[in-house]
């Protein structure tokens, strides 16, 4: 007799191998050069720029952590996640569409040649490719994290959270390595289709099996077993700073940058951004049903099926409560769904490890070894791309293995970083009679803004010996650090800007 998990685990590996197979096929269109290998040769229409972009934003983080963060902070998590998704679509019109018109016009292919190019200064280039660098490794690794956690819920501990982390991540990296960002395009196309089913499906079956009448039976119930759930929890600054850093920092992040460059027109823009914000704020509410059934359940307990405290217990064994939706979803639905709910949850965090594998092979490429060999054939800088998709993803595999801690506030630090890039990035595309910030004053903002974040956020201050009290949450860190970033970007181009005219 068949047994669930290997149900489940059965297609998972269909789903796998159709992934794979998606990369193979866009190897048979690929054009040797890094402008197709990344860029899709800037063809990208309405229907897959909007699917690429919405899936590669929602990662494992919306998917898996969301549930865990709705559990334990109740509704708070949607009225900000309600704020930071329509902000990122806003974000990827106004910014986007500038992004689009100037790497269209200069031939623009990774991030770093807009802001190298518009203040002149390769210097800049480098610093904002190890920036990047540095933070885009804590986003592979949440992905990872996740797929482990996916992999090992679904065989029902049969394999490991390490074998099942190493397993998806090299699936992941093996069709990005064949079809480069054209393979994670066409398969993100449909990822983006397959998480936003899966999503709603688990949070409609889920709520329904417990509270027939819906949301109102769900919420009276919250009411009675922690009504703090339906009130706001986080003081502003804390609010205000996850919703700028995710609503901004995450958009300008180079796997999203990126998708701006391969656009086929404004038209496109126009229409992705607006797609994007609708699927992104829409994909939260199913998980809020889910986390809150969570709470409950984690409260009451359900005879026989799960045991009150079983956040707990969750916890202990992956590090986090990001286990949570897996679980949920391989306890108490049919294997059948459980497989292809499993499935839609690895397409979550597989969407956005492809595209961060493709854009710091790029970015380390393009704004690096290029530089390094400025005479190296497209063919071998292809190559060298391959090679570091692999080694990125390795790395981001040794590091899940550590069971760093929840998705969500890892995902905060490196949009934290991403968000640093902001002052710069204004100046560059919406260019003033006055050149308000430049390339000094763009550099030691940046490492300034960059360095704040890692030194004063809560899981990264122990490393810089950092006091307990000046630990604060990520999203809350960047915001200061933008604000300091900014005004220290301008007090540096004025000074340099003043001993440079009176030389």
């Amino acid at each position: 007799m068949v047994e669930a998990w290997q149900v489940v685990v059965s297609i998972i590996a269909v789903y796998l191998v159709l992934m794979i197979g998606l990369g193979y096929i866009a190897t048979r269109v690929l054009r040797r050069t890094l402008e197709d290998f990344y860029l899709l040769s800037r063809g990208a229409g309405v229907i897959v720029l909007f699917l690429a972009t919405a899936s590669t934003y929602h990662s494992a983080f919306a998917f898996l952590t969301s549930v865990a963060v709705f559990s334990t902070t109740g509704v708070t998590f949607w009225i900000g996640a309600f704020a930071w998704t329509l902000l990122a679509g806003i974000v990827a019109y106004v910014i986007g569409k500038r992004i689009y018109i100037l790497g269209k016009s200069r031939g623009y292919i990774s991030p770093s040649d807009l802001l190298a190019d518009r203040f002149n200064s390769e210097l800049l280039r480098v610093i904002t490719a190890i920036v990047w660098a540095i933070f885009i490794i804590g986003y592979i690794t949440v992905q990872a994290i996740g797929l482990g956690i996916i992999l090992s819920v679904g065989s029902g501990g049969r394999i490991s959270y390490e074998v099942g982390a190493l397993i998806l991540v090299l699936a992941t990296a093996l069709y990005v390595a064949i079809g480069g960002l054209r393979a994670a395009y066409w398969t993100d196309v449909l990822q983006g289709i397959w998480m936003y089913l899966g999503v709603w499906l688990a949070g409609l079956l889920i709520m329904y099996k417990f509270f027939p009448g819906g949301v109102s039976d769900l919420f009276t119930a919250v009411r009675e077993v922690n009504p703090k759930l339906l009130t706001l929890n986080w003081h502003w600054q804390l609010l205000a700073g996850n919703i700028i850093t995710f609503g901004v920092g995450v958009m300008i992040l180079p796997h999203l940058w990126i998708k701006f460059y391969a656009a086929r027109d404004t038209y496109t823009i126009k229409w992705t951004s607006a797609l994007t914000a609708l699927y992104l704020s829409s994909f939260y509410i199913p998980a809020m049903l889910v986390g809150l059934t969570a709470a409950v359940l984690n409260a009451r307990g359900v005879p026989g099926v799960l045991e009150p405290g079983f956040i707990s217990k969750l916890t202990s064994q992956y590090g986090s409560a990001d286990a949570v939706m897996a679980y949920m979803i391989y306890t108490l639905t049919h294997p059948v769904i459980a497989g292809f709910l499993l499935a839609g949850a690895a397409a979550a965090a597989m969407s956005t490890l492809d595209s961060f594998l493709g854009s710091i092979s790029l970015v380390l490429t393009r704004d690096i070894y290029q530089k390094v060999n400025p005479r190296a054939s497209e063919t071998s800088l292809v190559l060298v791309s391959r090679a570091l998709i692999l080694a990125f993803a390795l790395i981001g595999w040794a590091l899940a293995v550590q069971r760093p801690g929840l998705i969500f506030d890892i995902v905060a630090i490196a949009a934290g970083g991403g968000l640093q890039v902001l002052p710069a990035l204004l100046q560059a595309i919406f260019p003033t009679r006055r050149q308000w910030i430049n390339k000094y004053g763009a550099i030691v903002g940046l490492i300034i803004g960059s360095l704040i974040v890692l030194m004063f956020t809560a899981q990264t201050a122990k490393y810089f010996g950092i006091p307990v009290e000046w630990r604060r949450p990520a999203g809350e860190v960047a915001l200061y650090a933008l604000i300091v970033n900014t005004i220290v970007a301008l007090i540096v181009s004025a000074l340099t800007q003043r001993s440079s005219s009176r030389s």
